[in-house]
């Protein structure tokens, strides 16, 4: 509740409940102002209803007229200190408070009238309010006269009978009115909810991807859009910098292997280490068209991948390498094939990568473990130290800060990783156990797919 005026949907709840107050407190003033007023026809409305309550005990039978009223009507006016008289046609009481004994004005017996009257000697005593005139309906003469202080008294008794047979009423109403009004807020502020969701899901280099504007009310589609104007803003100047590596990476490749094929014809120690240098070299450049290629990365229906092929190839590939700086790798692959959706060149270079990188960290004589598991994914195992705290956490990697500290490189290595699993729908895992660092990417289910390439 304490963050809940931060939300778009906590203010519009805390703006309807300041509404549904504000109505009640109008409504009591309204009631008030108006029950309130001396000339106010609920004054005299009350004081008809309080002698219809006495006429109710009056009859008429035998040529005889009897006057009986009720006890609770007696209280019911003492206490909103009022006082009644029933008189003859000769003004003489038949019935009435205890304390009255003449009328309280000269009455007219052809009409009805209301009256002002105070009490004699009354000193600070309010001002009353009063009804005359003849009862109705029997055929005896009968008049009555009713008076009542002339403040909030009258405006009580209207008050109880509204709160008891009517105010009631608002507690469900306003409940109600509250939970449709927030059901609705709900309801039209779900596309915006699923807007936030689309865009909380967007990675670095997921650019491309656009927010939905499916049911968005005109006010908030006006937002969305302008967010969707500025992602492809920025998606043509990603493309530009993706452009501006691959251009530079490739014409960084020949000018480099032209050096090295001079450096091997020279048989001098200094010569060796240019080589070494130029390596390196030339390895971020590939890494960079990496990085230039996964901008454009597409996967198109029916591009399936065997992850076991892309292992063993990778493996291939790289053993003369690891057996050179005495090392070991092994691929660990089941007889089922592990089928992912994906681009086979990409997964071939992201697994280059971690298994460069285990290369780099493993120690003499350690052995580099390539697992094909059914998750689907593929785990490379090394026996080094293990990786840094901060590469293991996600979202420090994908914030582009973290570098590797291989000897080689800038640290691309991962970040390609990453990036190529996250064009896959998938992910990359970091751990570290007691034997090593462990690299793991993880690829969305296909189950659909073994039966197809099977």
């Amino acid at each position: 509740m304490r963050h809940l005026h931060q939300g778009l949907f906590g203010r519009l709840v805390l703006g309807l409940v300041l509404v549904s107050l504000c109505a009640v407190g109008v409504a009591t003033l309204f009631l008030y102002t108006r029950f309130h007023g001396p000339h106010s026809l609920f004054y005299e409305g009350t004081l008809q209803g309080f002698a219809a309550d006495i006429l109710k005990d009056v009859t008429d039978g035998d040529g005889k007229l009897r006057a009986q009223v009720s006890e609770e009507t007696r209280r019911r006016i003492a206490e909103a200190g009022g006082r009644f008289i029933l008189l003859d046609i000769d003004g003489q009481k038949l019935a009435g408070s205890p304390e009255v004994t003449d009328p309280f004005i000269a009455f007219d017996p052809t009409s009805l009238s209301y009256f002002y009257f105070r009490l004699p000697a009354s000193g600070t005593q309010p001002e009353l309010f009063g009804l005359t005139g003849r009862i109705p309906n029997i055929s005896s003469f009968a008049a009555l006269q009713i008076v009542f202080p002339s403040g909030d008294i009258i405006f009580e008794s209207v008050l109880h009978e509204f709160m008891k047979k009517i105010a009631w009423l608002w507690i469900p109403f306003l409940g109600l009115f509250l939970l449709t009004n927030i059901v609705v807020a709900r309801l039209a502020l779900r596309p915006l909810a699923q807007a936030v969701e689309q865009a909380r899901a967007i990675q670095p280099g997921g650019v491309a991807v656009l927010l939905s504007e499916k049911g968005l009310p005109h006010d908030l589609l006006a937002l969305v859009r302008t967010v969707n104007e500025a992602f492809i803003r920025l998606r043509q100047a990603y493309q530009l910098q993706e452009e501006f590596v691959a251009d530079v990476a490739h014409e960084l490749r020949t000018p480099l292997s032209v050096m090295k094929a001079q450096l091997a014809a020279l048989d001098v120690p200094q010569a060796r280490l240019l080589e070494t240098d130029l390596g390196g070299m030339e390895r971020l450049v590939e890494q960079m068209l990496d990085r230039a290629r996964l901008g454009r990365f597409r996967i198109e229906p029916g591009d399936v991948v065997d992850l076991r092929d892309v292992a063993r190839e990778t493996a291939a590939f790289l053993a003369p390498q690891i057996v050179a700086r005495g090392r070991l790798i092994e691929v660990v692959a089941g007889d089922q094939p592990v089928i992912v959706s994906g681009g086979r060149d990409d997964i071939f270079r992201a697994v280059r990568n971690l298994i460069e990188n285990a290369l780099e960290h493993s120690p003499a004589n350690g052995t580099i473990s390539v697992e094909i598991t059914n998750v689907p994914a593929i785990a490379i195992r090394d026996c080094g130290p293990g990786f840094p705290a901060q590469v293991l956490d996600a979202e420090w990697r994908r914030s582009g800060l973290v570098r590797s500290d291989r000897r080689d490189g800038a640290g691309l290595g991962l970040s390609i990783v990453e990036r190529t699993m996250l064009a896959h729908g998938g992910e990359l895992n970091l751990s570290n156990a007691p034997g090593g660092g462990c690299a793991e990417m993880r690829f969305p289910p296909a189950k659909k797919l073994i039966a197809h390439v099977s």
